[in-house]
């Protein structure tokens, strides 16, 4: 019997995998896809911080640095936020991918691609896992412990009864040749005839702004689907400025984004972690960093728990305890915000791109700003300018709870 099981072979199960292995407890990791980063489902935009977790460099997946953000209204109205350094960087998504599975392979644990976990049954032992291999043969794993890693549609979730993400954002978009965009700086469109529900975005993915990642967010209740909202893109007068007459896609991009925190990650032998436990941004989309920071808490609760034979629930929930007290709390208060932004009209909108293309307050927002704890600003801003509670409410006011 192994010790563990990972489903998913995405950054976060990879990360789990090397940590659980680097204890030397015995780990199987299956990826469904025979290729560990393919399909693409993520912009691969992530605050150096990333790094201070993974166990490569930075180098080895580098396209281009981040100074700031261009955002854009409904109507057109421009607010610049730059923050006077590295803030985020372009990276090869699928690269990243396959060197945080590597890292896993490295430290021990092992690895099978093409390889898609079909169901599972608990048992006071341990837990039997059906495996579908890509020449349509069949076979079964037992582990002590099973984790999924296995994304916003966890099938893992699914068999043992654990909660899924409050919401869904469908993403769809492509990786462009023929931008031409300021090459430090993201650009980003919010408003319902954009990106009703979330935003539209293009990263720069070269040192001359002539390759990006073009992408488009909606809310799972918009009229149209995303891909509709990224074809016209190319047609929109302020959008298209941005791409050349011959600009064409080197490759698709499709995902959907889980937001807002769910109340149980784990149970009896299982646990969730990334995407399938909802540990995802709810400001920005993105839950590398997050799923890689939860991942450290899931491996060292079932490490322990491992190495002391105590895999009940209670002793599983530790993990759930341990993640949420570092991150959940700014994950459900930018699912707040969040859900505040989505009920604003166009107009209202354009009220609030007034009220922040202030000089003083975009000086605070390009000191303070973190994508990855986007809650250290609001305090600090909303005392600067309280005419924000306006557009908040509730949501804004959790903050000083």
């Amino acid at each position: 019997m192994r010790d563990v099981l990972v489903v998913g072979g995405g950054p976060v199960g990879g990360q789990t995998a090397r940590l659980l292995a680097t204890r030397g407890h015995d780990v199987l990791l299956v990826e469904e896809h025979e290729r560990v980063g393919e399909p693409v489902q993520c912009a691969g935009l992530f605050t150096p911080r990333i790094f201070d977790l993974v166990d490569f460099p930075l180098e080895s997946v580098f396209m281009h640095e981040v100074r700031g953000a261009h955002v854009w209204s409904p109507g057109g109205h421009l607010v610049q936020l730059d923050g006077g350094r590295t803030m985020a960087v372009a990276t090869d998504r699928a690269e990243f991918d396959r060197q945080c599975v590597a890292s896993a392979a490295r430290a021990g644990a092992e690895v099978r691609t093409g390889v898609k976990a079909v169901s599972a049954v608990r048992d006071s032992d341990g837990v039997t896992v059906t495996l579908r291999h890509a020449d349509g043969s069949i076979t079964k794993e037992c582990a002590r412990v099973l984790i999924g890693a296995d994304g916003v549609q966890s099938q893992v979730a699914k068999w043992f009864g654990l909660p899924r993400a409050r919401e869904l954002i469908p993403c769809y978009g492509a990786q462009i040749k023929g931008t031409k965009l300021p090459p430090d700086v993201v650009q980003m469109w919010v408003g319902a005839q954009r990106a009703p529900g979330f935003f539209s975005w293009m990263i720069p993915t070269d040192d001359q702004g002539k390759t990006g990642k073009v992408e488009v967010g909606v809310d799972l209740k918009a009229p149209q689907p995303a891909r509709s909202y990224y074809e016209r893109m190319h047609s929109d007068p302020i959008v298209s400025r941005f791409l050349e007459p011959d600009a064409r896609a080197e490759f698709d991009i499709c995902a959907c984004i889980p937001l807002g925190p769910i109340r149980a990650t784990s149970s009896e032998r299982v646990a969730l972690v990334g995407d399938a436990a909802a540990q995802t941004k709810p400001t920005s989309g993105g839950g590398v960093y997050t799923g890689l920071v939860s991942a450290g808490h899931l491996a060292s609760v079932v490490g322990d728990a491992l190495d002391e034979d105590d895999l009940s629930a209670p002793r599983m929930k530790e993990y759930h305890d341990a993640w949420y007290a570092e991150i959940g709390r700014e994950l459900y208060v930018g699912w707040r915000l969040r859900k505040a932004f989505m009920h604003l009209s166009d107009a209202q909108v354009e009220e609030l791109f007034e009220l922040l293309d202030d000089k003083e307050l975009l000086q605070m927002v390009n000191s303070l700003g973190d994508i990855d704890y986007p809650s250290k600003l609001a305090r600090p801003l909303l005392k600067k300018a309280p005419q924000l509670f306006k557009f908040s409410g509730a949501a804004i006011a959790s903050l000083f709870d």
